[in-house]
């Protein structure tokens, strides 16, 4: 296993493991290693089935079941899809999803560990994802600012981002609510691994502030996001079709990028590993998470 930074400080490409193999205890020890200290992993050129991808996510956790079931393999509901194809007139996968800056799954009532996704179509130009480390974001506040959010508690609603940002969806079943009511999340947390503190934020996610209004939360909200995204924080991945791209939901956050998608498709597939996300603790039944 051979490994090249993405960035001075975060990102890994990993060459020489193939997914679709059995990978030792001590290997995978080592790229978990990897994956804790610079929290973006790279495998390019995988060749996957959905149950390839599915058993190497396991190895990490229980993967989730993704509350828009309609957009999940039938054979295989750990794995979303992601695309703008259609078939029959329906779309066959979530499209314009994550065209924004956020963590995954911070509105779930257990986090998202890291995201796997899986590039098996990829247009001629457009539909990079860029990523940017949260702990280096954390590291680069001014000491007034930190002490101003050490102890401040952050409102992420699924209900909100849906409305504001999906407004052409079908509206969210009783059921899909049940399962995302709003959660309250420390704007600073600290890594398990690492040790080191992480900016939480995401960009349409947090509703607002805890004792601020929506309109005040927003202007701070602004204000974090802006440090956590400037350019030389910013890891842009042009995508290939074979790439495996798994990074860390307690230490980055990402943006999807728009592309032609009325000449061109995109297809990706996503796996995510559900955990108790800044103590470790596995979740033995997603479904009752």
């Amino acid at each position: 296993m051979k490994t090249r930074n993405l960035t001075d400080h975060f990102g890994l490409e990993v060459q020489g493991v193939d997914l679709a193999a059995p990978i030792s205890d001590d290997q995978f020890a080592e790229i978990a290693t990897a994956f804790d200290t610079r929290s973006l992993l790279l495998f390019r050129g995988q060749i996957l089935t959905p149950a390839q991808q599915v058993a190497f996510g396991e190895r990490w956790g229980v993967l989730e079941h993704h509350l828009l079931t309609q957009f999940t393999l039938p054979a295989h509901p750990e794995v979303f899809v992601l695309t703008n194809k259609n078939e029959d007139g329906k779309p066959v996968g979530a499209h314009k999803t994550g065209w924004h800056w956020h963590i995954d799954n911070t509105y779930m009532p257990r986090a998202s560990l890291g995201s796997q996704l899986y590039a098996r179509e990829i247009p001629p130009e457009g539909g990079d994802t860029l990523f940017t480390s949260l702990t280096t974001a954390y590291d680069r506040l001014p000491d007034d600012l930190k002490a101003r959010i050490e102890n401040l508690e952050a409102v992420h609603s699924y209900k909100y981002v849906y409305a504001n940002k999906y407004p052409d969806r079908p509206p969210l079943t009783a059921e899909q609510l049940a399962r995302v009511p709003d959660r309250v999340h420390p704007v600073v947390r600290v890594h398990p691994a690492t040790g080191r503190k992480v900016l939480y934020v995401s960009e349409q996610i947090i509703k607002q502030f805890v004792g601020m209004s929506v309109e005040e939360s927003q202007t701070l909200l602004d204000e974090l996001n802006a440090y956590a995204t400037r350019d030389d924080l910013i890891y842009r991945h042009r995508w290939r079709v074979g790439d495996l791209m798994f990074w860390d939901n307690r230490a980055t956050m990402h943006f999807a990028q728009p592309y032609d998608d009325v000449n061109h498709v995109r297809l990706m597939h996503a796996t995510r590993v559900v955990t108790d996300v800044f103590t470790g603790e596995a979740v033995a039944d997603e479904a009752a998470a």
